[in-house]
């Protein structure tokens, strides 16, 4: 399972969803931090930022790489006071999630069954230029929903291990989140994932250019 879970892992996002902006020679993209990022668009700035939230209502907080790939960290048990503790965090038996951007047309355009999730995957750039192989569907394909946005999500096992990968998009953005646990198989995987999904949130902003001088 560890190395489905490296897999996924090495997806490039802002890279993807620049190459769709460069489409449009009126959009560009200004900044990207955490989940989200912002657009120029002509004279206007559109910004968009996922975020997951804990059952309390936390929000937590987002790791990203500098491939742009972003994983949503767990919060550390407030009745920890230890290093170890905060290490390891309470996500209160949760899988592993993250994600990146891809290009949003590539999946409308695309039949949205299992090959089409994985040919989102095998677009992304890969180091090196090498692809590893990917693993075989261990479950149906599925229909979800993302902070409003619809989507189609597949399982994938390995050893006692499973993945879940969620594409979803609208005209304006998409992204691939994976989820992954190594002692859970695809069925126990799947009903936590699903029961996370409502958790997510879209933020969605508008702004006049001018405001661009407030970014740094």
């Amino acid at each position: 399972m560890r190395q489905a879970i490296a897999v996924i892992a090495v997806l490039i996002s802002v890279a993807a969803f620049s190459k769709a902006l460069a489409q449009d020679p009126d959009c560009r993209l200004v900044m990207a931090s955490g989940a989200g990022f912002v657009v120029e668009c002509g004279k206007q700035l559109y910004s968009y930022n996922l975020s997951l939230s804990q059952s309390s209502g936390t929000r937590r907080e987002v790791r990203r790489d500098i491939h742009g790939r972003f994983t949503f960290l767990c919060p550390a048990d407030p009745k920890c006071r230890t290093l170890l503790c905060e290490v390891e965090s309470n996500c209160e038996n949760e899988p592993t999630v993250g994600g990146s951007f891809v290009a949003p047309a590539e999946w409308l355009s695309s039949s949205k069954d299992e090959q089409a999730i994985l040919q989102v995957f095998r677009n992304m750039p890969w180091p090196g230029g090498d692809r590893p192989p990917t693993p075989s569907a261990s479950c149906p394909v599925f229909d979800v929903s993302v902070g409003g946005l619809n989507g189609r999500a597949v399982c994938f096992s390995e050893g006692k291990g499973s993945t879940v990968l969620v594409v979803a998009a609208n005209d304006n953005v998409g992204f691939l989140l994976w989820f992954a646990q190594d002692d859970k198989p695809a069925p126990v995987l799947k009903s936590k994932m699903l029961e996370m999904l409502p958790r997510f949130e879209i933020e969605r902003a508008t702004g006049e250019i001018g405001l661009k001088r407030w970014i740094r």
